[in-house]
């Protein structure tokens, strides 16, 4: 509230200062989209300082701020976003991940839920896979469940949702669907040390020691300096 206030007092931009605003909202993000963060943060200072309350720019210096691990100004960006258009679900989607991950449970689960219900939003199954994560860090692993299911019912080669999705059957002790759902990522050709890492987990619990060295070898050679290559030795060296 004191955020949707603030931005109240703020000066009422022009039809000129909100189009130029708007051309260099759209120019930031383009930059942000080729990793060009010099002149991402150049447009979009320059949008900000056109019309402080275009929610647009704020999305964007905020997508900024998180890629630049600057965390508590990538919130204070993001909030203003939602002050200034709270129904927005890219921005409730961003701001309710970003919280998540910041153990703000309750707040980001309810932000993520609000973009994951709009039946406009192109973007619906990532606001519910994050719902679920959510979900995850509350310990309500059958909610979670059901929210990134209904995830791939919507995009079936999601490979956020796919990966999800196995790693909770991991946890859950369903080694043999999380090898389904590492396979079906496989085979979008989806490979990262935390899918690789989590293979050598499953086959592991099934007994297949040989598969599981195959998912083994392959984090060495490909992710050799990952945290997961790390863990790998560790685990290797406690079974002797």
């Amino acid at each position: 509230m004191l955020l949707a206030g603030c931005a109240g007092l703020q000066p009422k931009a022009s039809e000129d200062q909100r189009r130029a605003a708007e051309i260099n909202a759209e120019l930031g993000i383009s930059y942000l989209r080729q990793n060009d963060l010099m002149q991402a943060e150049r447009a979009l200072e320059r949008a900000i300082q056109f019309d402080p309350r275009l929610a647009m720019a704020h999305l964007g210096m905020a997508s900024l701020r998180e890629r630049q691990d600057l965390l508590d100004r990538a919130l204070e960006h993001y909030r203003k976003a939602l002050a200034l258009d709270p129904d927005d679900p890219y921005v409730q989607t961003n701001l309710g991940d970003l919280l998540c991950r910041q153990g703000e449970v309750a707040e980001g689960r309810a932000l993520l839920e609000q973009a994951g219900t709009n039946p406009s939003y192109r973007a619906r199954h990532v606001a519910l896979v994050g719902a679920g994560v959510c979900d995850l860090k509350a310990g309500e692993t059958e909610r979670a469940e059901r929210r990134i299911r209904e995830a791939l019912e919507i995009a079936p080669r999601f490979p956020d949702a796919l990966y999800e999705m196995a790693r909770l059957t991991y946890q859950d002790g369903r080694p043999f669907q999380t090898r389904a759902f590492l396979s079906r990522l496989r085979a979008l050709d989806v490979v990262t040390p935390e899918s690789l890492l989590l293979c050598y987990r499953a086959e592991m619990q099934l007994g297949n020691r040989e598969d599981a060295l195959r998912c083994a070898q392959r984090l060495m050679r490909d992710f050799a300096e990952s945290e997961e290559a790390a863990e790998l030795q560790r685990l290797e060296q406690e079974r002797g």
